[in-house]
């Protein structure tokens, strides 16, 4: 048994793709693309600035340890210079002092430690 409907029937409606998606999805990807592009124009220089900002941190640690290294290194060859560890160092070997001009060097059973 039928009943009668009142309004509008959609039994008779042939089921159909929508149109308007393809041009709907052609949109979204190109407002997607305009933003993406939009942050990658702000953030890429900020990131640029960052990275460039920590290098730089970096390298001013790294050269006040070389300065440090470097002072280290300046005191310890004064102290190598010092004439009094030279001639320490020198009798250690068994070197002797020069001869003046004209006399004999000393041989090694004429030196006296």
């Amino acid at each position: 048994m039928d009943l009668p409907v009142i309004g509008p029937s959609n039994r008779f409606l042939i089921p159909q793709r929508d149109r308007h998606w393809p041009q709907v999805l052609v949109a979204l990807i190109g407002v997607s693309a305009m933003v993406v592009l939009a942050l990658a124009l702000v953030g890429w220089p900020r990131l640029k600035s960052t990275s460039v900002h920590y290098e730089l941190i970096r390298l001013r640690a790294q050269v006040s340890e070389l300065e440090q290294r470097e002072r280290v290194l300046l005191l310890e060859l004064e102290r190598e210079r010092n004439l009094e560890r030279l001639a320490v160092r020198a009798r250690a070997l068994g070197m002797v002092p020069a001869a003046p001009a004209g006399l004999a060097a000393q041989t090694m059973d004429e030196v006296t430690p």
